[in-house]
């Protein structure tokens, strides 16, 4: 399957939110999103596992027993193979590449369900959370971190459309849904203690850090790397997108459930 991901993005994306990960908050997220969780000794399915730095964070600094993530680009998890080896943690990490569509895994496969930004690249979000639902425990949880569509607006003056063309400019397309998407997606599939915990502040404030740190001197090597025009259009990327957040026309929540 052809990946949004070329090596050109891959090293931007890297260089912005840390190794291993392909969306905003990298390791500082995954330790807002697993405040006070405890998933030791649990299975845990990483749906969008992309480079492998949220399912190497799952085991060795949350505890989880084994780890088993997913992705759409088989490319992608090459490098994930490599970052579990070099770890030491490849007993306690699998990764597997899959189509869209139903998983192959067995009902109440897994205690947990972890998927971060990966939504808004899922155009049947009902049939995912359909999905989750099947494979989870009873008991079992999900976590998700995403990006969602805030409420249209006047006031919004084409930040947000002007955000999406230069998200395509540097080479990224999206599917984004209100948060009533979701929340009435995992009600729909039986999930039950639904709660969505806004994140939009924390993740403007980090598109903020993306843009200090690309127009300052440290980006310097990344510019070189991906030329003069990937190199703009990643500015435009994070510029716009902490535009978004600060006018909600673009919002990030975190979003919890359990399987009754």
């Amino acid at each position: 399957m052809t990946t949004q991901y070329t090596d050109r993005v891959i090293t931007g994306m890297q260089a912005l939110f840390g190794d291993g990960y392909l969306s905003p908050g990298g390791a500082r997220e995954m330790t807002e999103l697993f405040e006070g969780l405890d998933i030791a000794g649990s299975r845990v399915l990483d749906i969008g596992c992309g480079l492998g730095g949220a399912a190497v964070a799952l085991v060795g600094e949350f505890g989880a027993a084994h780890v088993t993530g997913i992705d759409v680009a088989p490319d992608l998890l090459r490098h994930a193979r490599a970052r579990a080896e070099a770890k030491g943690l490849s007993r306690h990490i699998a990764f597997e590449a899959v189509e869209p569509g139903p998983f192959r895994f067995d009902d109440d496969a897994f205690d947990v369900v972890f998927t971060k930004d990966v939504f808004c690249h899922v155009e049947d979000k009902a049939a995912q959370f359909r999905e989750i639902a099947r494979v989870l425990k009873p008991g079992g949880r999900l976590i998700l971190a995403d990006f969602v569509a805030g409420p249209p607006r006047q006031s919004h003056g084409g930040i947000y459309e002007t955000w999406l063309a230069r998200s395509r400019a540097w080479g990224l397309s999206f599917l984004f849904e209100p948060e009533e998407v979701y929340t009435g997606a995992c009600k729909a599939a039986g999930l039950v203690d639904v709660t969505a915990r806004d994140h939009t502040t924390p993740a403007a404030a980090a598109a903020l850090r993306e843009v200090a740190w690309l127009t300052g001197p440290e980006a310097a090597p990344l510019h070189e790397a991906l030329g003069e025009e990937k190199f703009e259009a990643r500015i435009g990327s994070s510029m716009w997108r902490h535009a978004a957040l600060v006018c909600e026309a673009l919002r990030h929540i975190h979003l919890f459930a359990r399987k009754g």
